[in-house]
This record gives structure tokens, sequence and C-alpha cells, in this order.
């Protein structure tokens, strides 16, 4: 008997002890449980302050972007106008002015023909200044209206031969000048995604330059070819004439400069001007280097890399 109650005693006590270890285990959970809870909350309220603040940075930075297109919409209204006016001012120049310019040179004309011969040596040089400077007034404006004009026309893209276009217009300057033997080196494969009448005025103006200040070379010799320039594919017209100081060089492209005497080297001063609004409208760069006595290479980018630019120069 006493047996017995011993053993379920102990049986007891075991029981006792197994349901204050799962008690304390179950109060531990629960400690644990509501701790969790407690952190859980507070990342999730972090998280919600975090996101309102994004939410509050997001909505500055929309009201900031659509004040921005804003003043981008203001400034295109403002350039639109700007560009109205100018086409106003160009049809002004090709109609108002140069009415005036026609009588002046008509006039001197008649008064060359019909008085000619009573004025003296001063007075028939002081009319011929009157002619050649009507001449070069009216030269002076179809140039600017040409330069307008390159800046508004419609952008038409495709695949242009470069390398034939460059040979046409090289054919084109020697049958002008037969006396002249200039070495012309065009590389073949040379082709841009561009608009072709506007590259058409890139390469006359650069290969025209090209041949006019290499008159005086004794071994004249013009290259257009592509070539590497700090790892960027471009296109290069290099002649070994005149050459010119580099100081002079972002001057290049203001219309009317003139680096040469215009007697030795005539011209209007527009040619560089033209190219560089036709690269800048192919989205392209354009830039120089010469040396006085040694030359001149203009290279060019058309918003692409230059085909076949593997090749160095």
């Amino acid at each position: 008997m006493t047996e017995d109650i011993g053993v379920t005693t102990r049986r007891y006590a075991a029981d006792i002890r197994s349901t204050n270890r799962v008690l304390l285990e179950k109060a531990l959970h629960m400690r644990c449980l509501a701790y969790l809870s407690k952190a859980k909350a507070g990342l999730l309220t972090q998280t919600i302050v975090e996101v309102n603040r994004a939410k509050k940075s997001l909505q500055e930075s929309f009201d900031h972007l659509s004040a921005e297109q804003h003043i981008i919409a203001q400034q295109k209204a403002e350039l639109e106008a700007v560009n109205d006016e100018l086409r106003s001012f160009s049809y002004a120049v090709s109609h108002d002015l140069r009415a005036p310019l026609r009588a002046i040179h008509g006039f001197s004309q008649m008064l060359n023909e019909d008085y000619g011969g009573r004025l003296d040596e001063r007075g028939r040089d002081y009319l011929n200044r009157i002619c050649r400077a009507s001449n070069r007034m009216s030269d002076l404006i179809e140039g600017m209206l040409a330069l307008g004009e390159v800046a508004r026309a419609e952008l038409k893209r495709q695949v242009v031969d470069l390398s034939a276009l460059a040979r046409e217009i090289l054919r084109d300057l020697q049958e002008t000048s037969p006396e002249r033997q200039v070495i012309c080196i065009v590389e073949d494969g040379l082709e841009a995604e561009a608009d072709p009448q506007l590259m058409q005025s890139v390469l006359h103006n650069l290969l025209g330059n090209a041949w006019k200040y290499t008159q005086h070379a004794s071994d004249a010799r013009i290259h257009f070819g592509r070539c590497l320039r700090d790892g960027i594919g471009c296109l290069f017209i290099a002649d070994n004439g005149t050459g010119f100081d580099l100081r002079y060089a972002q001057r290049l492209y203001t219309p009317f400069f003139r680096m040469h005497d215009a007697k030795t080297y005539p011209g209007l001063g527009i040619g560089l001007a033209t190219v560089k609004r036709i690269i800048d409208r192919h989205d392209g760069a354009l830039w120089v280097e010469s040396e006085p006595g040694k030359g001149t290479t203009f290279f060019f980018t058309l918003g692409k890399a230059a085909p076949g630019s593997n090749s160095s120069h």
C-alpha cells in the first residue's frame, strides 16, 4: 500500500512538473509573441513613415517636374514666336531690301553706260565701287537668307553615299580649275544616315574650302575619310593648304567672319556657319585642327559613329 502511494505521488509530481513546464513554455511563447508583435508593429510604423516620406518626396518631385514642363512649354512658345519673327524678317529682307539694291545696281550700270565716258578716272572708280558694293550686299543678303533656311528646313534622314557625293563635288571643282593639279583621296564606303541635300551643302563647303586654301600649295592634297578620335568614329576632310591659328577657331562659325584676305581667297564667310548649323541639326559635332602653313582638318559626326570607324587616321 505504502509503495503504491509513493508511486502515485511520484507520478503526480511528474505530471505537475510536466504541466508547469508546458505552462512555462506557453508563457514564454506568449511573451515572445508579444515582443515580436510589438517589434513588428514598430517596424510597420517605421515603414509607414518612410512610405509617407517617399510619397511626399515623390509629390514634390512631380510638382517640380510639372513646373519645369510649364517653363519648357513657355520657352518653346517664345522660341516659336522668335522663329516667326525671323521668318517675317527674312521675308522683309528678301523683298524690301533687295529691291532698293537692284535699283542702285541698275542705275549705276545705266550711269556707267550713258555717262561713263564723261567721267574721269576717279569718277569711274567711284562708280565701280558702288556697283561692287551693291553686288556684295546682295550676296550677303542671299547668304543670310540661305543660312536661315538651313535652320528651318525639314530634316529628311536617309542613307547617303558620302563617297559618291564627295567625288562628284571634287569633279566639279576640277572642271572649274582645270589648270590645277590636286591629289584628291576619297575613301570608299563612306555613308551616313542624314539629309542628302544638307549633306551636299556640308561637303560642298568643306571640300570647297579645302580646294580654295590649297591653291598656293605646290603639292595640293585633299583627303576625305573616316577615323577614330578619342574612341569616337568620325569623318574628316583634310588638306595641306594655308592653315590658320587655332586661337581663332571658335570664330570660324560666326556668319560673315573671314580669316583670310577676301581678295586672295574670295567668299562671303558664311560656309562654315552653314556647316555648323547643319551638323548641329543632325545632333553631331564639328571641330577643327589646323596649323599655319601646314593645312587644316575638319572632323565631324552626325549623331552616330561613322561607318567602318574601327580604322584610325
